[in-house]
């Protein structure tokens, strides 16, 4: 699978994809690297990690951002396919965390230490919203990401992330879910004010109607086709037994969009983010 990845991104398949009209993507089923699955301790418990990397493969899913609480499951996956797994590490270790953990003055600490178990590439997906993002933990957090020059995933509202952004500076952050309901004018700016600032798209509302592109969102992705990252949100066993449902309906929406545009959203942008060292 890796080598045929690596294939298909330098050989002339990729030359051929830029210059197909958009009806045509219809046909061609686009890799997906996604940009926000979770392998959790109770997707662990019931679908092992041969299994899951079994499922990426059946949805064309070649390689993956993945996160898990807590961070051991993901270790395994990550040790399994280290060429395919893109490990994050999530700043809490329980469920109940995610409501407290940017309180917690020892969780920097516990952070350094895990991120030395295997090479992450990136904190999160984190949930803070409003001014809990303006704390000490948070901003320890994102230091910790600029030293170690790791990427931020951020599950946040539209006033955290104004606490996150200044912070992060020129450290990427990969805005989960694009704000879920934030008017695309709003996403407009931000993009151009922080170019360092990626939109993550699943469970964004807007986007489609009755399975079409809306036209906002066509000239929004032909705007910024840079700006972009696909994700299913595998957050609990149910949606890992529907992946590859969920990477259909993101090919069904990319084929609308110019071929160009289409493979940077669904892959091009992620591989450059998250090169490999050759």
């Amino acid at each position: 699978m890796v080598i045929a990845m690596k294939r298909f991104f330098r050989n002339g398949l990729l030359v051929l994809l830029v210059w197909l009209p958009a009806a045509t993507m219809a046909e061609i089923r686009l890799p997906v690297f996604d940009a926000h699955l979770h392998y959790s301790e109770d997707v662990h418990a019931m679908i092992a990690p041969e299994r899951a990397l079994e499922l990426m493969s059946e949805a064309d899913i070649p390689r993956a951002m993945v996160s898990s609480t807590p961070g051991p499951a993901v270790e395994l996956l990550y040790r399994l396919a280290p060429e395919r797994v893109v490990p994050f590490l999530r700043p809490y270790f329980t469920r109940a965390q995610r409501y407290t953990w940017f309180r917690d003055p020892e969780l920097p600490d516990r952070l350094r230490t895990q991120l030395d178990r295997i090479p992450y590439r990136g904190i999160g997906e984190f949930h803070v919203s409003g001014t809990n993002a303006d704390s000490d933990v948070v901003r320890a957090v994102i230091r910790i990401a600029q030293q170690r020059q790791l990427v931020l995933h951020a599950h946040t509202d539209l006033e955290g992330l104004g606490f996150i952004l200044p912070e992060a500076g020129s450290t990427a952050v990969i805005w989960a879910h694009a704000g879920f309901d934030v008017p695309v004018a709003t996403l407009r700016r931000l993009l151009d004010q922080n170019p360092h600032l990626f939109l993550e798209l699943s469970y964004r509302e807007g986007i489609t109607e009755a399975g079409q592109l809306v036209p906002e969102w066509l000239r929004f992705f032909s705007d910024y086709p840079r700006r972009f990252l696909v994700g299913t949100d595998t957050y609990n066993p149910r949606r890992w037994a529907e992946i590859t449902d969920l990477a259909a309906e993101a090919r069904h929406w990319l084929a609308q969009l110019p071929a160009g545009i289409a493979e940077q959203i669904a892959y091009g942008n992620a591989e450059r983010l998250f090169a490999k060292d050759e």
